[in-house]
């Protein structure tokens, strides 16, 4: 089912429910440039109903009536739309909530200002300075900022403000606020395998991670993505 959720700002939030509000929900959120329905949230929603859990997967900004637009999103304004979204479930009556975040959408999980959930997951989270930021060339009469990514097939436009944001980033004070049970996930062919680490020993417990062999960024090799859901399924079970 479709669901739109209304900002305190006056942005329209388009999302997927799966399931029944009367089950124990899972929010995906998707990472930097993402998507609600790549495979890894697509397919994890499906695994998560067999599992017992609802989910509901939707998207920082899009193209529909109303949406915000990426490059006039900061980092707090995604975690500010997550709070919106958990808040929003919570006066639907869903009394357990868990939280995935996806590579940027770590990041966006950790910056919630109220972080009400009862489980965290983060899957490959982006960490420290993100490169794409970093990389990225500031336009001045666009007053935003433009990374042309040399080996990617097209380039970002970034606004001003979510680079400043990332500048100032308490990674390790984000990590100790988190009051609920959290495991990482991190793909071992990857690139973010210290940082998940470093966000590991940074973390209350209880915690638990794992480093998935073979796996790229978005787990798209054969067999792990089951071994991302199987984890991350099995972590908010017990944290029930």
């Amino acid at each position: 089912k479709e669901l739109k959720i209304i900002t305190g700002d006056g942005k329209k939030i388009y999302g997927i429910l799966r399931g029944s509000l009367r089950r124990p929900l899972v929010v995906f959120v998707h990472g930097f440039t993402g998507d609600m329905n790549e495979h890894q949230f697509f397919n994890g929603a499906r695994y998560a109903d067999a599992k017992g859990f609802s989910s509901f997967r939707f998207a920082l900004y899009s193209w529909k009536k109303g949406a915000r637009k990426l490059q006039q999103c900061t980092l707090q304004t995604h975690a500010d739309d997550l709070d919106r979204v958990i808040q929003f479930f919570r006066k639907k009556g869903v009394k357990k909530i868990f939280v995935v975040g996806h590579s940027y959408g770590g990041k966006t999980v950790l910056a919630s200002r109220k972080k009400d959930y009862d489980g965290v997951a983060l899957w490959d989270p982006s960490h420290n300075l993100y490169p794409l930021f970093t990389e990225a060339r500031y336009i001045k009469s666009l007053n935003m900022y433009v990374n042309q990514i040399k080996e990617g097939p097209y380039g970002i436009v970034i606004g001003r403000k979510m680079v400043k944001q990332e500048h100032v980033f308490e990674w390790r004070k984000k990590v100790r606020s988190v009051p609920s049970p959290i495991i990482i996930i991190l793909a071992g062919d990857g690139v973010l395998v210290r940082g998940g680490k470093a966000y590991y020993a940074t973390a209350n417990n209880p915690k638990k991670i794992v480093i998935i062999k073979g796996a790229s960024h978005c787990f798209d090799e054969e067999g792990t993505e089951e071994q991302l859901f199987k984890e991350t399924t099995s972590w908010f079970q017990h944290c029930k």
